[in-house]
């Protein structure tokens, strides 16, 4: 079977760094080889003045809401969510969808190539991930049997949005670019009778749940006003974390909701931007680690963020415990950075993508370090001398140094989707057109309203 070779100046590894490094995959998109440079094996793409690192997973987000890039940028999150809220009401199908191409564009380009989301979705949307090539698991948003969450896109209510779940899910079974989970957009929006149905059909089915959990301290103080319980208490008591769960946020967990996530083993995702953008706090990363919490990283919506770029997620989320705790050890670099892959992918549903060894799905970028913030970049002259040295320097420049404008080239399943800055599976110029349009439409049609 032929295989595709990549060579570059180094390559980051669950091992560490190697140095003069090569990955090889099958036409499976298999990883079959990562190591050092094999004497006389020619590559296929030579990526001198590249960095090899496996594909960022985005943990938590909702993909269509590229739209609303730059709504309400300082207000808090009620005022906030309530200003979203009024442009989402005007949102059709085609604004959703060329949302989503424009959010797969962004993330493709800063090196995201898989992600977990929280929106509108049907069997048509799901294709254009296919068609991209990336990998999503993808969660119907619903708030109650009985609402219509985005009435001009469909006219499907939560029980509608449970059942398309159960339909997609059978539908995509077998396809290792996608995953379906239900998505009850979080305990302050959705009555209880809901969850508890939701919590039953997972469990019975096998479908996993992505929801919000404790994100403001105001959804805290709501939830233990109506239910005398704090959030988790409230949705365990329902039996949520009887199922597979994604919690987003999580800012707000007391130690007592950290072990209970723990001991369920449920998964969170941090979002250190969106969360400090919107006034909402600081997650616990710390002692998410030390319970042993099974943790991604996200980046939310670009309307509370306005990037989808992940390498700002992981400089932040590294050092913003650092300056909060007074203690530069308490996070490390390479921690963040296997959240935003290995430990991401298997927290949000691909536990065979995220890491470059052999036996991996091969989801690689590649980043050019020939530029000045790459400069000295520090790698031993002789790489078998000293690896540790070499791997502290691959893991600050990927952890403090590199954006998303470095990525040049991007892998998925071996899919060569992203070429020197090129889009090879998107027309990336007519979805940002496209996408001005809708968004003039939704500004205009929201201030007549």
């Amino acid at each position: 079977m032929t295989e595709t070779i990549l060579r570059a100046d180094a390559m980051l590894t669950p091992g560490g760094a190697v140095v003069d490094a090569e990955l090889a995959f099958d036409g499976d998109g298999r990883i079959t080889y990562a190591g050092r440079a094999r004497n006389g094996v020619a590559p296929t793409h030579d990526l001198a003045g590249h960095v090899l690192m496996p594909g960022l997973v985005n943990g938590h987000t909702h993909s269509a809401m590229t739209l609303l890039r730059g709504v309400s940028d300082d207000e808090g999150f009620m005022p906030w969510l309530a200003a979203v809220q009024a442009l989402e009401q005007h949102l059709t199908h085609e604004d959703v969808a060329v949302g989503l191409q424009l959010a797969m564009v962004e993330m493709i380009e800063t090196g995201t190539t898989s992600f977990a989301d929280m929106y509108h979705w049907d069997e048509e949307l799901i294709e254009l991930v296919r068609a991209a090539g990336m990998r999503v698991n993808a969660a119907l948003a619903s708030f109650a049997p009985e609402a219509v969450g985005f009435p001009g896109v469909s006219p499907w209510n939560g029980a509608d949005a449970t059942a398309q779940t159960e339909a997609l899910a059978e539908r995509f079974a077998a396809d290792p670019q996608i995953r379906i989970s239900y998505g009850p957009h979080a305990p302050y929006t959705c009555p209880p009778e809901f969850l508890r149905d939701i919590a039953a059909r997972a469990k019975e089915r096998g479908i996993p749940i992505h929801t919000h959990v404790s994100e403001s301290a105001a959804e805290v103080a709501q939830i233990e006003e109506r239910y005398g319980a704090t959030p988790a208490e409230h949705l365990d008591s329902l039996g949520l974390f009887e199922a597979e769960v994604l919690a987003a946020h999580c800012v707000h967990l007391t130690d007592g909701e950290i072990e209970l996530l723990a001991r369920t083993g449920t998964a969170v995702s941090h979002n250190p931007v969106s969360n400090l953008k919107l006034g909402n706090g600081i997650a616990r990363l710390p002692e998410w680690q030390a319970a042993g919490l099974r943790v991604s990283l996200g980046t939310d919506s670009v309307a509370s963020n306005n990037t989808l770029d992940l390498f700002e997620e992981i400089k932040t989320g590294t050092i913003l415990h650092r300056g909060a705790r007074q203690d530069a050890a308490v996070v490390r670099a390479a921690d963040v950075l296997d959240i935003a892959t290995r430990r991401g992918a298997e927290a949000v549903g691909f536990p065979e993508a995220g890491a470059l060894e052999a036996g991996f799905l091969a989801d690689v970028i590649a980043l050019d370090i020939t530029g000045s913030s790459a400069t000295p970049f520090g790698l031993a002259a002789d790489p078998a001398t000293d690896p540790d040295a070499d791997s502290a320097a691959l893991v600050s420049h990927l952890g403090f140094a590199a954006t998303g404008a470095d990525v040049r080239h991007v892998f998925i399943g071996g899919r060569h989707v992203y070429a020197d800055g090129e889009h090879l599976t998107l027309d990336a110029a007519s979805i940002r057109v496209r996408a001005a349009a809708a968004r003039a439409r939704l500004s205009a049609a929201a201030s007549s309203s």
